[in-house]
């Protein structure tokens, strides 16, 4: 505010404010305090000196000394401005009430900068939903992780594994030989707690290290790096690949994720495709916004390979502060903390949904007690959607520490499932580096996903419900497993898929099962949703030119056997008409239905009928 005082002019007590600006503005708080309360001691009512103090104690975050000024300040001033500061004053402490009506009678005046109304109607805005919230409040009923991983130094940033099972986070390390160091711990569960807590050496430095990012399968580590050799800006997102049991060493993301500007805090999506951070990089909306960076892969070299990273838009973004993202493992619910939206003060956390375009709605700020007058960030929530992690200092005297609490339902994420896989030869049991494809043939832009099973032949993925996929192994010199996963209709939690998968190798006699290939009800015509198989299928006959196979038909026992085989026939032929077409020689292939006669499976459940029917491809030549 500006220095208009209403008091009656003092030369000499002019003189001592002006001494009392000159050690403000030198930093010298101490001093400008002593001043000022001498001026006060001989003239209550000098405005000038109240104003200043006022401003000391903001820049002190002293809310409550910083309202005493301005409440002595107001009762000198017709300057309406001073409203505006007793309602900033107000709204940091959480008296939205008092907030609200100080905003108001500031909201009478005639001469409000264009920019400070719009900047007003949020505050009155955010003023009236906290009131309203406090008055509706969501579940939160926080529980300490315990101490395990809780310790007497800092512990934050918790970030679960797909299946549960683990707990990565960031402890701040106090030791009075040396600066606190931030290093990755792990925790796994154990009958249901938290046990058997490790230092993730390979990736801690002497530097700092925190804010991370776990992939779905456990196996890439994103995470925060400020300030060292091989960096582009202050901070950058560096990776670590979990390879042949341990980390490797941690490098540097690499540009264009990169800049000479602020990036941090990534989140990974679970499909391995976007890479979401906060950054404050040209380009942006605020201060700080979140942008996602689409990840095509690791370089021949290792490095990964990125698109140029687009900002999230303005309905996320504002003029103000976005970070701490968080992407649930259903790659649609999105979380993350803002000062820029309506809220209850300081960093509140919202919640969005991103669709497949990118585009973003439903945004909601997550209500009180969630969200305080203080910062909130930093929220994480397992895979089923009902667990949420943060950190805070709500014990007295233990520091940061992590908590976890039940969400409310309404800010619940669609929970995902996951497939696990062990993949390996069946007739020498040795492990398999196979590639997987998991096809979601749902989505309105399908796009296989291709991945590679690790050294011991594992590999687990993140299945979000409501979508039906392909799932599909396979390795030069094997037959293809081939899986339908049918998860269109599933909107409540199941359990994942465990698979212990054995390639056959190519020989007379092999057999393959094919599960999606689709027919409609009663009908020979091949829907289109078995292209990716069908695709798959004609590729195995071209990459093995010598082979000669039997396309087989199978049904359930629904119907007559007569309809059955005739059914089952035609179906096999309508799979070798399309091989033919896709160029494939008509003499490498015969066809033949066997009806419901080659069951795999018990016809007496609907889950057993499904595996019944089925396409099998057998090696009848060589």
């Amino acid at each position: 505010m500006s220095f208009n005082s209403l008091a009656q002019s003092d030369k000499k007590l002019d003189k001592l404010f002006e001494e009392a600006k000159s050690s403000y503005q030198s930093h010298n708080n101490a001093k400008t305090i002593e001043i000022c309360n001498r001026i006060l001691k001989d003239a209550p009512d000098y405005l000038n000196a109240h104003l200043l103090l006022a401003d000391l104690y903001s820049d002190q975050d002293s809310v409550n000394l910083e309202i005493e000024q301005l409440s002595m300040a107001e009762k000198l001033t017709s300057d309406t401005l001073i409203f505006f500061r007793l309602g900033e004053a107000y709204y940091k402490t959480g008296n939205y009430s008092e907030a609200l009506q100080n905003y108001n009678k500031y909201s009478e005046s005639k001469l409000i900068p264009e920019k400070r109304q719009f900047l007003l109607a949020c505050k009155i805005a955010s003023c009236e939903f906290a009131i309203n919230s406090i008055k509706n409040p969501v579940e939160f009923d926080p529980t300490n992780v315990g101490g395990e991983i809780n310790s007497t130094d800092d512990e934050y940033w918790p970030t679960p594994s797909l299946d549960g099972k683990k707990l990565v986070f960031t402890r701040l390390i106090k030791d009075p030989d040396r600066l606190p160091q931030e290093d990755f711990f792990v925790a796994e569960k154990d009958s249901g707690n938290w046990a058997d807590v490790k230092a993730i050496t390979e990736i801690n430095t002497g530097d700092n290290e925190g804010a991370q990012s776990l992939s779905a399968d456990s196996k890439i580590l994103f995470f925060t790096a400020c300030n060292r050799p091989d960096g582009f800006g202050s901070c950058d997102i560096y990776f670590s690949r979990f390879i042949n049991g341990k980390w490797t060493n941690p490098q540097n993301a690499g540009s264009p994720l990169n800049t000479s500007a602020w990036e941090a805090q990534p989140s990974f999506s679970s499909d391995n495709k976007y890479l979401y951070f906060s950054s404050n990089r040209k380009g942006g909306f605020g201060k700080k916004d979140i942008w996602r960076a689409e990840f095509l892969g690791f370089s021949e070299t290792g490095k990964p390979m990125w698109k140029e990273p687009v900002n999230l838009g303005n309905v996320i973004n504002t003029e103000e502060d976005e970070i701490s993202p968080f992407i649930h493992a259903n790659n649609r619910n999105f979380y993350f903390s803002s000062d820029g939206h309506i809220g209850m003060g300081g960093l509140d956390l919202f919640t969005a949904e991103i669709d497949e375009s990118g585009k973003v709605e439903n945004l909601k700020n997550m209500g009180y007690p969630i969200n305080t007058n203080k910062d909130e960030l930093g929220l994480t929530i397992n895979s089923i959607g009902e667990t949420a992690y943060f950190s805070s200092a709500r014990d007295a005297g233990k520091g940061l520490d992590i908590f976890s609490f039940n969400l409310d339902r309404g800010l619940q994420p669609s929970p995902v499932s996951y497939i696990k896989a062990k993949i390996t030869d069946k007739s020498t049991q040795q492990p398999i580096k196979a590639s997987i494809d998991l096809a979601d043939l749902s989505s309105k832009t399908p796009k296989d996903r291709v991945e590679a099973a690790d050294e011991n032949g594992e590999i687990m993925l993140c299945l979000p419900l409501s979508h039906n996929y392909s799932f599909t192994v396979s390795e030069p010199g094997y037959l293809f497993y081939s899986q339908s996963i049918l998860l269109k209709d599933v909107t409540t939690l199941i359990d994942p898929l465990i698979l212990d998968i054995k390639l056959e190798p190519i020989e007379v006699g092999a057999k393959m099962d094919l599960y999606n290939i689709y027919f409609e009800t009663d009908s020979f015509r091949i829907l289109p949703a078995s292209e990716p198989e069908l695709e798959r299928l004609t590729v195995f006959l071209q990459n093995n030119p010598k082979l000669k196979v039997e396309i087989q038909g199978h049904t359930d026992n629904t119907g007559t056997p007569e309809k059955n085989q005739v059914l089952s026939e035609n179906r096999a032929k309508s799979v070798v008409d399309y091989l033919v077409a896709k160029g494939i020689n008509v003499a490498r292939l015969q066809y033949k239905g066997y009806g419901a006669d080659v069951p795999v499976a018990s016809n007496e459940t609907e889950a057993g009928r499904k595996l019944n029917r089925r396409t099998t491809i057998r090696i009848s030549a060589n």
